[in-house]
This record gives C-alpha cells, structure tokens and sequence, in this order.
C-alpha cells in the first residue's frame, strides 16, 4: 500500500476520492488520507495545498512534498520545512493554456469594454462604445516560465505587440525579451497592460507597489494572476482611485477570501475573480504526480523538483 497524506484547504473529502481515484490508474495500490489524520502517519509522500504544515512534523516516513500547484511558496515560505526534503510542483500544459485563456479573456474584455456594453444592455442603450486598437497596445508579461511563455505565444498569435520579463534570459519565438532590472524598468514604462504571472520569491514579493505604478503610463490596465503578495494592495487601490490604472483585473490577494471589508469591492474600475485563473485539473496533473510519488519512494530525484535557492 502506497500511504500519501492529503490537504487542499477550502476543498471536502470528495476531492481527495476524486484525486485517489485518478492516481490509481497508474499506482493501484495507493491510498489518499486527510494529513490531519492518525492514518498520514504512515505516508511515505504529501500531497499538499495552503496545508498546516506543523503537522508534517509528525510523519516520520516522509520522503518528499508534492504542490497541488504550479506555485510552492505555500510551502517554501515556512520555517518548518527541513532542507533536504525534495519539494516537487506541478508543471501541467493544461493549467498553461487554462491561464492563456484567462488571460485572453481579461485582455479581450478590457480592450472591447465588455462591462460598458453589459451596462448599457441593463439600460436598454444600443450604442457602439469606443475600444482601444489592439495594433496599438504593448502588452508586458512579467514571468515567461512554463506559463507565462505559453501565454505570451498566444497573445502574439491574436497580433498583440508582447514583451516578457525573467530572472535570467529568455529566448521566445515573437516576443521581446528582458531580464535583470533594467529589463523590468524597460517593460514597466512602455507597456499599456500589465500581466503579472511571477512566482512568489523573496526578490518577487512586494514588486508591484507605489514605486512601480508610478513608473506605469498613464491609463494602463493592470492584470495579476501570480500571486497576492506580489502586490502592495493599498498602493493599487489608490493608482486605481486616481486613474493613473484605468482598471486592474485580479485573480489572487494577500488574503484569500478577499475580506468583505476590503477596498477592492468598492472600486468599480478593479474586476475581482476568486483564484480560479488556472486550476490543477487531476484528469491531466495525475500521471506526473503519480510518477513523483514513485520516484520519492524509490529513492529517485524526480522531475520538477524545487530549486530551495530560486524558490520554483
């Protein structure tokens, strides 16, 4: 029996059966339990999403951690977590396209005014509206990784002028690339909407604050689906109050469920989703978990392993 503890905060117990039931098709012996229960003692592998990692503590035949995500600063961001114990994150092609298709959409509604033609609809106002030209438009994708590089071929593919920005050189069939700081002012100044696709590193959190939007053209749109705490969200609230960003499309926060008391609820140029830009699907992440957990418990380095150093 293959024992793998189970947490994905928010989620019931028929997410785990689901999750149990797909990786048995390529490890029949395995066996999904709550990390919370007497049972995850006896796991050799965690599963883990948002967990309460303290209890990790407890599970002496521990051999490795696997994200339920893309991202792992769930994980890294703890003091709690031993050195050498392997980390291991989802690289799905799916979540990828899923998060190009997120991304299009917010692109497409911004620059076509979705929200003024739902609104004159409600009035019953048959009236065209002004839109930007795309030709016109310089899109800046900051983080072209595994996703980010997917979501930038494809805006390139609908005739959108795209730049990307990395840690180190990236090399994008119809994109310009920039790294390094000069790069990041480089993009900052001269794009009209902004994409942020980051993982959450030390050197990434806080990266788009006051300082960062007022390098911003006037009037740009500001999209984030990396993660919450790439934004100082007061910092945001007030650009967008001004109008310095004319809208800002947003998908994750510091604090998630955004609290209801929060200052993004009443801005009318701010659009709010609830993290669901790209979801780990299970039909298309299993079989790679599924490996992870063979390779952990053969004592085999498996793929996608965390580099502790870079943070992803």
């Amino acid at each position: 029996m293959t024992t793998v503890a189970f947490f994905n905060k928010g989620t019931s117990i028929e997410t785990q059966k689901n999750w149990e039931k797909r990786l048995s098709l390529f490890i029949p012996s395995i066996k999904l339990v709550p990390l919370l229960s007497s049972e995850a003692k006896q796991a050799t592998t965690a599963l883990l999403w948002k967990a309460p990692l303290e209890k990790l503590s407890e599970l002496k035949s521990l051999k490795g951690l696997i994200s339920l995500g893309q991202g792992v600063d769930h994980i890294l961001n703890s003091n709690l977590i031993p050195s050498n114990m392997p980390v291991i994150r989802i690289v799905d092609p799916y979540m990828a396209k899923s998060m190009s298709h997120w991304v299009i959409l917010s692109v497409l509604n911004y620059i076509r005014d979705t929200s003024g033609y739902y609104n004159q609809q409600k009035e019953n106002i048959y009236k065209p509206r002004d839109e930007i030209n795309f030709l016109s438009v310089k899109i800046g994708i900051y983080g072209i990784g595994a996703i980010g590089s997917v979501v930038a071929q494809y805006l390139t593919l609908l005739g959108f002028d795209v730049s990307g920005w990395s840690r180190t050189k990236k090399i994008i069939n119809g994109v310009k690339c920039f790294e390094g700081k000069d790069g990041f002012n480089e993009i900052i100044e001269s794009s009209d909407i902004h994409i942020c696709l980051l993982p959450l590193t030390s050197s990434t959190i806080d990266i788009f604050n006051s300082s960062t939007f007022k390098k911003m053209k006037q009037g740009v749109c500001f999209i984030n689906a990396g993660r919450g705490e790439h934004v100082i969200e007061e910092d945001l609230s007030i650009h967008c109050k001004s109008g310095h960003i004319a809208h800002a499309i947003l998908d994750v926060y510091r604090s998630e469920p955004l609290p209801k008391n929060h200052s993004f609820w009443k801005l009318d140029n701010i659009t709010l989703w609830p993290h669901v830009a790209a979801e780990t699907n299970p039909n298309t992440a299993a079989e790679q978990i599924a490996n992870a957990i063979k390779c952990l418990n053969e004592n085999i380095i498996p793929p996608n392993i965390v580099n502790r150093d870079l943070g992803y």
